[in-house]
């Protein structure tokens, strides 16, 4: 057995894994670029070799600082990609299906239109999944059910109306995790942590107190689920010394405040933890934007180092020659005419010519910059192009690829969720690989065009493809609803007058 180290001693239910240590430093800076200029220019709070906006000079003071920030500019590309990117995933309606097996009419309108714990839709929810995956690559989905009161009360029909409801955890929140093998030898999630803070109302009913809570997500010795609750409190930090309040360091605690085991399903005990990576990794992995995310920060700082130059160009420069006093040339200068030089009685300026070649060597800087993150994808932004942006991010390939695997991952995991969520709810053993969810079907592998899907149809008509197959292709090129039910198009043909009479020689006649 080894010895632990100082440090692994003083670590607690709430201190985070060494991966999530390693990565939040830049799931910080990916939230704050795609934030835009106001959360970019929060995150930089004090002078810092270690900020986005890089001083001038380790020796710039405070002050100095705040007035360089105030000039700088974020170019916001990426705040309009990442928007962009989760608008294409999501421009079609998801298709839903269940294949041959028999679930209960209401289940897709319940999956969605009330998906998650707010009641909002599946659409709704996965706008913001997304777009956290894109900043993180690193979020989680968990299943809960809502608290029902007195069950033994409820007819079966009553207690239907309370249904499973998905939560999305964001990648700061979960600060550990670990997995096991099962008695087949699959990997498993054993435990995973969530930092968190709940209201708790004390003193004042209208504005509640945040506590920091822990939530601990595991199977026990029996390898069955619960929850370890606890909650880290301060103690009191004053105290009173020769009549004076005063400081007192002390550490924070941390307490269990509930353990909570009895969660069933259907009868028994929950033996897995409801709960899913979003892309189907438990180990995080470098977010998508991370590359374009540093080619921004670079350009940042050249569009800002650009403005310093163009404000500095832009004034006069007064020179004055006298014997006046310090103070009466601060006075002078705080008069805001420009920038100034204070020489002696005797001494002599030249003319301070601008930095007019510096400013076109950032200019083309700063459109090299441009450049490298239209390679990396962002071309579609880029105002000269004449082409749509459509068709340059049909161009580039290496995005098209990513955006292809991370809708494949996040269908698969969402597979998962739905089905338990319906066993959950319904009692049954639907499996995920019976229900076919496809988050956006521009990625599907199918041909595309009029002659495709005319030759399709003729296979159809001849009896060489099935029909669900000539169905699918209508709906991947967005000639059906995702949710066309067959058997009810049908039954609504065969009712329709205006087609079963066609072959009336008194209906046809007049039309002649």
């Amino acid at each position: 057995m080894g010895v632990a180290t100082t440090d692994q001693r003083k670590k607690n239910v709430s201190s985070p894994n060494a991966q999530y240590a390693s990565l939040h430093s830049m799931w910080r800076r990916n939230r704050a670029i795609c934030g835009g200029e106001q959360r970019t220019k929060a995150f930089d709070a004090g002078v810092s070799m270690d900020n986005m906006l890089i001083p001038f000079s380790p020796g710039m003071r405070a002050d100095q600082y705040q007035f360089y920030k105030a000039e700088a500019e974020l170019p916001g590309i990426l705040s309009q990609f990442s928007k962009m990117l989760v608008g294409g995933l999501l421009r079609k309606k998801p298709v839903l299906g269940f294949g041959k097996r028999d679930v209960p009419d209401e289940v897709s309108d319940w999956l969605f239109n009330s998906f998650s714990k707010d009641g909002t839709g599946i659409v709704s929810f996965l706008d913001e999944a997304l777009y956290e995956e894109l900043q993180t690559g690193h979020n989680w989905l968990y299943v809960d059910y809502p608290a029902v009161v007195e069950p033994e009360k409820l007819s079966s029909e009553d207690f239907k109306r309370y249904k499973p409801f998905v939560t999305l955890w964001k990648a700061e929140n979960v600060i550990n995790w670990h997995t096991t093998q099962n008695a087949f030898g699959d990997s498993i999630l054993k435990r995973v942590i969530v930092r968190g803070q709940y209201e708790r109302f004390a003193d004042n009913e209208f504005h509640p107190e945040l506590v920091e809570r822990i939530w601990v997500h595991e199977l026990d010795d029996a390898g069955l689920y619960q929850i370890r609750i606890f909650d880290k409190t301060s103690p009191d930090s004053q105290e009173v010394v020769n009549g004076r309040l005063v400081q007192k360091a002390q550490e924070e605690t941390i307490e269990l405040v509930e353990t909570v085991s009895n969660i069933m399903c259907n009868g028994k005990r929950l033996d897995v933890l409801p709960i899913w990576p979003l892309n189907g990794t438990v180990e995080p992995k470098e977010p998508l934007l991370s590359q374009l995310v540093d080619k921004e920060i670079a350009l940042y700082n050249k569009v800002s180092r650009r403005n310093h130059l163009l404000y500095g160009a832009a004034t006069y420069t007064p020179v004055i020659s006298s014997d006046m006093t310090d103070d009466q040339f601060d006075e002078i200068v705080e008069a805001g005419l420009g920038s100034w030089i204070k020489l002696d009685r005797e001494g002599k300026a030249d003319v301070l010519k601008t930095p007019t070649d510096a400013l076109k060597d950032m200019d083309r800087a700063i459109d090299s910059g441009i450049e490298e993150m239209a390679k990396l994808g962002i071309r579609m932004l880029s105002p000269e192009s004449a082409q749509s942006g459509v068709a340059l991010e049909i161009r580039n390939a290496a995005q098209n690829a990513q955006l292809g695997s991370m809708n494949t991952k996040v269908s698969v995991t969402m597979s998962k969720v739905m089905a338990f969520m319906v066993n959950w709810r319904y009692d049954l053993d639907l499996k995920p690989s019976e229900i076919s969810f496809t988050l956006s079907t521009d990625f599907n592998p199918v041909p595309l065009g009029a002659d495709w899907l005319r030759l399709a149809t003729e296979w159809y008509e001849n009896g060489i493809l099935p029909r669900s197959t000539w169905l699918q292709l209508l709906r991947h090129n967005d000639m059906l609803d995702p949710e066309y039910k067959d058997d009810e198009g049908i039954t609504e043909i065969n009712d329709d007058e205006l087609v079963n009479r066609t072959d009336d020689s008194d209906y046809a006649d007049k039309f002649e």
